[in-house]
């Protein structure tokens, strides 16, 4: 029976050592191609969440920063968070937090947009909006990244 469980342990710990190998390979390789980040956006209506994300990762991308998944080893990570409420004369704001993360967790900075828009038209597709609100916070985030 111990033999069977060291046999089952082994066969368990197998997987572990080749993906801890991966990763460092996958560090390293992003090491050698600059900087790597990866966007996430939280508590935006309609289609606001794969949108600014997509927009901000396409920007990033112009200035040199590569998209990376939220499983690779040290990258940046950029956490968009969005609260919208209301404002008078059939308006809501909008407001865009973004947080900058290093590799090890440390937070590098925040920036903050607001914007009133008309009622209810972020609730489905954010369209230009996304891509307007990227571009507003890509140069500010890109200044809180190592040169």
């Amino acid at each position: 029976m111990r033999i069977a469980l060291a046999i089952a342990l082994c066969a368990l710990c197998t997987p572990l050592a080749s993906r801890s190998a991966w990763a460092t390979e996958s560090a390293t390789k992003a090491q050698s191609e600059g900087l790597s980040a990866h966007v996430s956006v939280a508590g935006a209506p309609g289609d606001g969440e794969q949108a600014l994300a997509a927009a901000l990762a396409k920007r990033l991308a112009a200035t040199g920063v590569r998209q990376a998944s939220a499983f690779e080893a040290n990258i940046y990570d950029i956490q968009g968070t969005v609260r919208v409420s209301p404002a008078q004369r059939g308006k809501e704001t909008v407001i865009i937090i973004w947080v900058v993360l290093g590799p090890d967790g440390n937070q590098l900075g925040v920036t903050r947009q607001t914007k009133d828009v008309k009622k209810g038209s972020l609730d489905k597709r954010w369209g230009a909006a996304a891509d307007a609100a990227a571009a507003a916070a890509a140069a500010d985030i890109v200044k809180l990244l190592p040169q």
